[in-house]
């Protein structure tokens, strides 16, 4: 994160940051990650010119911005961002500038939050020192919802001309999220079951908070190692073979060797849920949004759950 820094204060001496003529007629915006940037995509259309600033299929938790990045987002009208503890470099950026950036946290816009802890996720009122907010809020509709409320208003306040565009925008996709909402809602209301078993990290807390739902994971949050211990491998296979569990996930891009083990053993299927925090690139070619992978989430849900 230094050297980042360093070549960054170099550039930024050296190079004098203005928007592009081709995109000197439009809000230029920077996003951390897929959510972010989806959350910009649904709202501001094509008044915006949006970038991303993870790779497409790249790890969110460990990602070092480069000096194109940073020289983007001071030359960005909005900066939207989780607000979570694997962006700490936001803070380092911004407190850098010249100038001020309006940066839009998702953590900041929701109402569900939840605190990550070695021991696991839970509901809390207020964070206590040494412990984290559990960043992927938009894994729950409901806070997706207002995400995107709030962000209209930001778009409002920042290009008041094009206000009614980012209304129906932002109508239509939440429309959208709603119908998602009430298809997960039918189907987990009718479900056999109750409880997700995730042989990956764990990004859905906030998704399970909101439908009700308890899980058993490989790992108590999004965790930063990568291996799992011989006991856990064992709880895990031992779970699945005694209550029958028909179906283990993984999330998107990840490695599926520990699902594989467990299916071996138990005879369960294994199925991608896609907790949207990044996409593929021919995903991102293709223009995959939040609500279709969402979409494909519905039917992962009821397989796993019956």
């Amino acid at each position: 994160m230094k050297k980042a820094l360093i070549i960054f204060l170099s550039i930024f001496l050296l190079l004098s940051c203005t928007k592009s003529e081709e995109n000197k007629d439009k809000l230029v915006i920077s996003a951390t990650n897929f959510p972010c940037y989806d959350a910009a995509r649904a709202v501001f259309g094509d008044k915006a010119d949006i970038k991303m600033i993870l790779p497409y299929g790249g790890e969110s938790h460990s990602y070092e911005p480069t000096s194109e990045d940073i020289i983007r987002i001071m030359n960005s009208d909005l900066f939207i961002s989780t607000g979570g503890e694997s962006e700490s470099y936001v803070d380092k950026i911004l407190s850098s500038l010249d100038k001020e950036v309006i940066n839009f946290r998702l953590i900041d816009n929701v109402s569900l939050l939840l605190i990550e802890s070695d021991e696991g996720i839970v509901q809390k009122e207020e964070e206590e020192e040494g412990e984290v907010f559990d960043e992927h809020v938009w894994t729950s509709i409901s806070n997706e919802i207002e995400i995107i409320k709030s962000l209209c208003e930001v778009a409002i306040s920042i290009d008041p001309v094009n206000a009614d565009t980012y209304i129906a925008n932002s109508d239509s996709y939440i429309s959208s999220l709603i119908e998602i909402k009430e298809s997960f809602e039918e189907i987990i209301a009718s479900s056999k079951r109750k409880t997700l078993v995730v042989t990956d990290r764990f990004p859905l807390a906030c998704f399970a908070s909101e439908f009700g739902l308890d899980y058993i994971a490989a790992f108590p949050g999004c965790a930063s190692e990568s291996e799992v211990s011989a006991k856990t491998v064992a709880s895990l296979i031992d779970y699945v073979k005694d209550n029958n569990i028909p179906v283990v996930l993984h999330m998107e891009l990840a490695n599926t060797l520990l699902s594989n083990v467990v299916s071996d053993e138990t005879g369960c299927k294994v199925l991608e849920f896609n907790s949207c925090h990044n996409i593929s690139k021919r995903e991102g070619l293709e223009g995959v949004t939040y609500v279709d992978l969402m979409k494909k989430n519905i039917d992962v849900i009821k397989e796993a759950l019956n």
